[in-house]
């Protein structure tokens, strides 16, 4: 911006006129009831221009200059923006009282693509996800639900194998798949096994969240009604989660984790958690 020019001459080529001076006596202008006299000085107006775009970062007014008028009222900081909605931002995060409590069923849906896995997975989880469906509804579990286990188990490779043994799309333990009575190198007995035992989980612990727990920790580790302080327990709990609200509702991703029920006094079955919508 450049400087401001000198007003023209008068009439008569003259010097401009001088502005009449303000009584001495006139310190403040009178108060008219709801109105508020501002300083629009120019280097005032610099001055809020440049706080305001240096993010709300404050720093000494500089001293007001003497127009004769009210004094500028005090600054207000910069630091309260118009609310935007959370749907408005790109990431956002939303305090909130989920229940997570289990209700059998399945609510069966047709195969749609996950925008999840990667080309050759999604290829996979395509060739299987009738019969992960069928078995999912034949335990009375959502089909979100087991698919996300699935997903984050083996991403849908039926002869995936852990360090630790466990086989199979819903990776097996020896013990567990002798204990469920299957055999788990077959594809359809791994997913029948995988759904008995996380339904039994679900039945035991009566909460979404807790059951997964127990299906990757171990049940005698999640005590307490909270999820074990154990750092693949919580992002395996959070991401099947996640998954599990993209693959049923599309389009937002919730990512949901639960904290410490003692944190405050909540109703019985819910959950308090930090939800992270994109």
């Amino acid at each position: 911006m450049g400087g401001m020019q000198a007003p023209p001459a008068g009439p008569g080529n003259g010097p401009a006129a001088q502005p009449a001076s303000l009584p001495a006596t006139m310190t403040s202008a009178p108060e008219i009831p709801g109105f508020a006299v501002h300083d629009l000085s120019r280097r005032y107006v610099e001055y809020r221009m440049a706080n305001e775009l240096r993010g709300g970062v404050e720093s000494p007014a500089p001293p007001p200059v003497d127009t004769g008028i009210a004094s500028p009222p005090p600054l207000i900081a910069a630091a309260s923006p118009i609310s935007v909605p959370f749907w408005m931002q790109p990431t956002s995060t939303v305090p909130s009282i989920v229940p997570t409590i289990f209700t059998p069923g399945c609510g069966p849906a047709g195969y749609r693509p996950s925008g999840i896995l990667g080309r050759e997975a999604e290829a996979r989880r395509a060739g299987l996800y009738a019969q992960m469906s069928a078995i999912a509804c034949e335990h009375g579990i959502p089909v979100g639900l087991f698919d996300a286990v699935i997903m984050r188990e083996s991403r849908y490779d039926p002869a995936a194998l852990s360090p630790k043994r466990a086989y199979g799309l819903t990776q097996l333990m020896p013990a567990t798949a002798d204990g469920l009575g299957v055999n788990r190198f077959d594809i359809i007995g791994n997913l029948r096994g995988g759904a008995r035992y996380l339904r039994e989980q679900l039945d035991h612990f009566g909460q979404v969240h807790l059951a997964l727990a127990a299906y990757n920790a171990g049940p005698g580790r999640v005590r307490g009604g909270r999820i074990p302080r154990i750092a693949e327990t919580e992002g395996y709990v959070a991401n099947i989660l996640t998954n599990w609200s993209r693959l049923s509702w599309g389009g937002r991703v919730t990512t949901v984790q639960a904290t410490s029920p003692r944190a405050s006094a909540l109703p019985a079955g819910m959950t308090r958690v930090s939800m992270t919508t994109f």
